[in-house]
């Protein structure tokens, strides 16, 4: 095994000196055919080539033939900004689910992010007619319109609280004399278990959108590596730019359509939950015919880094396209799944893998307390939700625009250190001072989400650039899977550890009655779990060393770091182990039959039953000597039952 693993790292090494002396070679040719000696051969843009990663010049991603491409990223932007926004107002306001439950629906509709590599995998070594991109493109936004247009026509329970008769607002407070408050009685209680039926349908909406994302992802890769050293990093930094724009589309619809009062909104009327899912079916409807049309896949030899015939062939949908050459283009699955394990018995692979797992998987752990601060403390409406989200996405858009113009060059770790520390420092006061009930402002709370997004742009880029100089010609879609699948399943990680750690602090974090009595103790006990998650945030910056520093380290590193099949063994139980875990906390808290679990974060089962029935002849007193006040509270009148 030793001796084969020995072999396949001196193929890897012998490969990159073999590209390395090839792209010399024609370089040097192309300098003695030119009239002046010393003249570099230049891309379609007309910048040095020298130094990109893959030959065949720099690509025009702006060019008509490939304005599919960008409108993929603005597409994705659009549905994966939309869905998630409309969670807020729908299982918050709507259903008035627990915290924990609100935390795992939010994890599960993003866990197909997850699945990225496989996916990878899929577009790398599985082409249909001919082609490795396009085609999944169509079916993955074919999957996501039907699903879409599955929940726009899915009823919707009638709301957990009932509302009043004449503001429509929810009525979710009793006031008592002495001062004290406490919950009123829901209309309907079981709304609150029925969230998890629709963040699974969302979740399916968003493995077709992925899908669609990982073919992008793998042509943004190809686009990459035809970069200079300069300016590699533009193409990345323009598609998650295009998508940014997308989601504050996106946001700004569900800010204003969905604001009636049933979502947590300021407006008598508006959209419906099924509506907004219907009109997001449309865009996801026209991208079927775009990704058909308007989408050039490259075609290269990625064996001999050599462009094909430049003539191009009626191919599939009509489109004038170049095709790959199945018997050289691209490797048999088992050629494939060879390479994969070579690619992954590599140490500076292992290194980059650990990085975007363990930095999310310890980052990311946060308090489930944070929706029910925002919705009953802050008391932030829908549409100002929606706004600070806009603003946020627009803001994160300008700092990819400013990350890619300015700070290519600079050190990744010096980047994902200062904005780190920037963002939690930040974070504090906004947080602190609204659960202690200083401030208790909707405005004052989301100024936060506003004033982080420059630095979380610079951030989140940082983490993709690694990707560009793992990959290699031929396995684009693999690598961008592996390691994002890798940084995306550290949130699903970081959710079931949250929802099993938070649920031991007393009193409990996911009950809206602790927030809506909001004593003095629990306040404390709120603001201790958002000490553990900053203090998580904080730890998560030990893994950065792992991460190279800048691009020259990153191929140093594929260079010259061994090669062992222990490396490939760790790199695959770390993803079969965290897939496991977090699949199953996080579905459990969104059955009706095991969401209770003290496992996951419930009460227990056999306590949240004697809670149901030991709640009837309570409100049974106080349906009837209650005033509804336009607050959403209830005012015990005078010679009512006081509890």
């Amino acid at each position: 095994m030793q001796n084969q693993l020995a072999v396949a790292a001196d193929k890897m090494r012998r490969r990159a000196a073999d590209a390395d002396e090839e792209r010399q070679s024609l370089l040097s040719k192309e300098g003695d055919a030119s009239p002046q000696r010393g003249i570099q051969p230049k891309g379609p843009l007309g910048l040095d080539a020298a130094d990109a990663l893959a030959d065949g010049g720099e690509i025009d991603i702006y060019a008509l033939q490939r304005c599919g491409y960008l409108l993929q990223y603005f597409a994705v932007g659009l549905i994966s900004g939309g869905l998630p926004a409309t969670v807020y107002g729908m299982f918050v306001g709507y259903l008035n689910v627990p915290a924990y439950v609100h935390a795992a629906a939010a994890t599960v509709m993003n866990l197909p992010w997850a699945l990225k590599m496989f996916i990878g995998v899929l577009n790398d070594c599985v082409p249909i007619a001919g082609y490795h991109r396009k085609p999944y493109m169509c079916m993955g936004w074919l999957f996501c319109t039907t699903m879409l247009l599955y929940l726009a026509m899915t009823p919707l329970p009638d709301p957990y609280w009932c509302r009043d008769a004449n503001s429509g607002a929810y009525v979710t407070t009793v006031r008592h004399r002495d001062g004290s408050r406490t919950s009123a009685e829901p209309c309907n209680a079981q709304a609150a278990k029925k969230g998890g039926g629709f963040a699974l349908l969302m979740m399916l909406a968003a493995l077709g959108y992925i899908v669609a994302d990982v073919a992008a992802d793998g042509l943004t890769v190809e686009y990459a590596r035809r970069e200079p050293l300069a300016r590699r990093g533009r193409t990345q930094s323009t598609a998650y730019l295009t998508r940014s724009l997308g989601a504050a589309t996106a946001t700004c619809l569900i800010g204003f359509g969905m604001n009636g009062r049933e979502y947590h909104g300021s407006f008598d009327t508006g959209l419906s939950y099924s509506a907004i899912c219907g009109i997001l079916a449309v865009p996801a409807g026209l991208m079927v015919p775009v990704s058909g049309l308007v989408v050039e896949e490259l075609s290269r030899d990625p064996i001999s880094h050599t462009p094909h015939s430049p003539h191009p062939q009626v191919s599939w949908l009509f489109v004038e396209e170049l095709p790959h050459d199945e018997k050289k283009a691209r490797p048999t699955l088992r050629e494939y799944a060879r390479l994969s394990y070579e690619l992954l018995c590599s140490k500076a692979m292992l290194w980059v893998i650990l990085y975007f797992f363990l930095s999310g998987t310890i980052g990311l752990v946060q308090t489930t307390a944070s929706p029910m601060v925002k919705n009953y403390w802050a008391g932030v409406e829908q549409l100002q939700n929606q706004l600070s989200s806009m603003v946020g996405h627009v803001l994160f858009a300008l700092g990819l625009y400013l990350y890619r113009t300015y700070c290519l060059r600079i050190s990744w770790r010096a980047v994902l250190l200062g904005t780190t520390i920037f963002l939690n420092l930040v974070d504090m006061p906004f947080s602190l001072l609204t659960i202690f009930g200083v401030v208790r402002n909707q405005y004052f709370y989301l100024g936060e989400t506003v004033i982080v997004q420059v630095p979380a742009a610079a951030n989140f880029v940082v983490s993709t650039f690694v990707i560009v100089e793992m990959a290699e010609d031929g396995n684009e879609g693999l690598v961008y899977g592996l390691l994002t699948t890798m940084a995306n399943l550290g949130e699903p990680v970081a959710a079931a550890v949250a929802t099993q750690l938070f649920a031991m602090f007393r009193p409990s974090l996911s009950a809206a009655d602790n927030y809506i009595r909001d004593t003095p103790e629990f306040r404390s006990v709120v603001a201790s779990s958002f000490g553990v998650s900053y203090a998580f945030s904080f730890l998560a910056l030990t893994v950065l060393l792992l991460l190279p520093d800048q691009k020259e380290e990153a191929q140093l590193r594929k260079r010259t770091w061994e090669v062992r099949g222990r490396y490939a063994a760790v790199s695959l139980s770390v993803v079969a182990l965290a897939l496991v875990y977090s699949l199953s906390v996080n579905s459990l808290s969104l059955f009706e039959s095991t969401m209770c679990l003290k496992f996951i974060g419930g009460e227990g089962c056999d306590e949240a039953d004697q809670q149901a029935k030991a709640s009837v002849p309570i409100a049974a007193h106080t349906r009837y000597a209650a005033n509804h006040t336009a607050n959403g509270t209830i005012e015990l009148a005078r010679g009512a039952l006081l509890y």
